[in-house]
């Protein structure tokens, strides 16, 4: 039976101590906050879309029994997007499901996903971050029917007790294997530094708060219009009040007005392409056949620049060529003083509130000297008292630079797992004679992943899961804590 096809039938439950048993130990990953591209899939592609009511057995697998090859994975996109495919040398592959902690759809896709790949491309094998072992929950198979072990394991999943791999096995037949693919003494770190970091995360949050408050007033004083307007839209943007795509779009007005060259950055002007190219398209008339032969030929480039849209390199464009259409329309030191404060304020707060996406942690990476709170703080009084508006700028700075140490090794640390999640994934692959696997880790992992498995010779394919719905902030950090600190557990 599939996870689309079991109903919601309710018989005896399971027993008190059996569901005292199955009480789990969140997986910790750090995950992109918002699956970006899902939420433009529908957008960029609509006639592609199957029925949502489609299931997963229904989606006929290719025909073809080289399931290494990267090009013959297919998903339901109901399920999520493959936003990234590599062909290795070695003649194995490994599926990245990128992992969106806490957020009961995403997971729920996930379990979609792997049935799909163990169904299709008979992939049993799967590798986890935040796993030490090969624990897993098949001994309570036999315990209860699966309609009631499904009921269980969903409940577990709501919670953020379960993830996607554990609602799978516990309420499914399929015979998954699971492999931690953690180094102890690693995890064991980074979480200790998690668990710092949230010692002192709340006040530090209001210090940034007030300043980014504080230096929003003074944008208003010292920023031109054209950056005031993107500034607002980058808030938007932010803040869910518009997409990715409405947002390039007013980034993309800019280059247009001022002439800015973004020839460099090949994806972004790609998705522009794609974006105008839908305006001029009739998708009713393609569909149908009655489209015009220039209709035609029009369609045709627009698959063919869609096919050649990379959403990883995309994502790594976005903010180099944000950086520079501000650079641009700047126009004085001020306001480029003001540009890197606030964006360093942003990234801060996505740093402890475990939001941030790997770009971003490349800027903070490669421009510590703007992460500086008593140099924004100078600045912005200077600005204040020139500006005479009398501005209260918040002395506590220190609450940054007494703790930024420990929020950079939280962030330094979980990167040191990955070499060993790519250790351990290959270790385990060839101990399990096996030429595939899947491997379930956060998507700010994903640069270094797929850069290591193309060094180690793997072939790789990235996939996404849906979301549409938000993760629960409180659970999600929760979550991450809850293998460590004794208090919660």
């Amino acid at each position: 039976m599939s996870l689309t096809e079991r109903g919601e039938m309710k018989t005896s439950k399971l027993t008190k101590s059996t569901c005292l048993i199955i009480a789990f130990s969140a997986i910790a990953s750090l995950c992109y906050a918002e699956t970006i591209w899902e939420r433009r899939q529908k957008a960029l592609n609509p006639e592609t879309q199957p029925n949502v009511e489609q299931k997963a057995e229904e989606i006929a697998a290719p025909e073809t029994s080289d399931y290494t090859d990267p090009f013959s994975i297919t998903v339901p996109a109901m399920y999520g997007t493959i936003i990234d495919s590599y062909k290795g040398t070695n003649g194995k592959l490994i599926v990245h499901i990128q992992d969106a902690h806490a957020n009961y759809e995403a997971q729920k896709n996930i379990a979609g996903i792997i049935e799909t790949l163990i169904n299709n491309y008979n992939l049993n094998l799967v590798l986890m971050e935040g796993k030490l072992t090969d624990r897993d929950f098949k001994y309570l198979r036999y315990r209860a029917p699966m309609e009631v072990r499904e009921e269980i394991a969903d409940n577990l999943l709501k919670k953020g007790d379960f993830n996607g791999v554990n609602y799978l096995d516990l309420s499914s037949s399929y015979p998954i294997s699971i492999q931690g693919v953690e180094d102890k003494n690693l995890y064991d770190s980074n979480g200790e530094f998690l668990l710092e970091m949230d010692k002192f995360k709340d006040i530090a949050l209001e210090y940034l708060n007030k300043m980014s408050e504080t230096g929003q007033k003074i944008k208003e004083k010292v920023y031109n219009q054209d950056l005031l307007s993107l500034d607002k839209a980058k808030k938007d943007y932010e803040n869910e009040t518009i997409d990715l795509l409405g947002y390039y779009r007013i980034l993309n007005d800019a280059i247009k007005k001022k002439g800015i060259s973004v020839s460099e950055f090949t994806n972004f002007a790609n998705l522009m392409k794609i974006d105008d190219m839908e305006k001029k398209i009739d998708f009713v008339k393609i569909n149908t056949g009655a489209a015009t032969d220039e209709q035609k030929a029009l369609y045709k480039e627009y698959q063919d620049s869609l096919k050649n849209l990379n959403v990883s390199k995309l994502f790594k464009e976005e903010l180099p060529a944000e950086g520079k259409v501000l650079n641009s329309i700047s126009e004085n030191d001020n306001q480029k003083e003001l540009i890197k404060i606030s964006k360093a304020i942003s990234i801060l707060d996505k740093m402890l509130r475990i939001k941030l996406v790997p770009e971003e942690y490349g800027y903070f990476l490669s421009n510590k000297k703007d992460f500086d709170p008593k140099k924004w703080a100078d600045f912005l009084k200077k600005e204040s008292d020139e500006l005479a508006l009398g501005l209260q700028i918040p002395e506590n700075y220190y609450v940054i630079t007494d703790n930024i140490t420990t929020i950079e090794k939280f962030y330094s640390t979980a990167t040191e797992r990955e070499k060993t999640f790519v250790n351990k994934s290959d270790e385990t692959i060839k101990k399990d004679n096996v030429n595939s696997a899947i491997l379930i880790a956060g998507g700010f992992h994903t640069p270094s992943l797929t850069q290591l498995l193309s060094e180690a010779g793997y072939s790789y394919i990235v996939i996404s899961p849906k979301v549409t719905t938000k993760t629960d902030d409180n659970l999600y950090r929760e979550t991450l804590k809850r293998e460590w600190d004794p208090a919660i557990k």
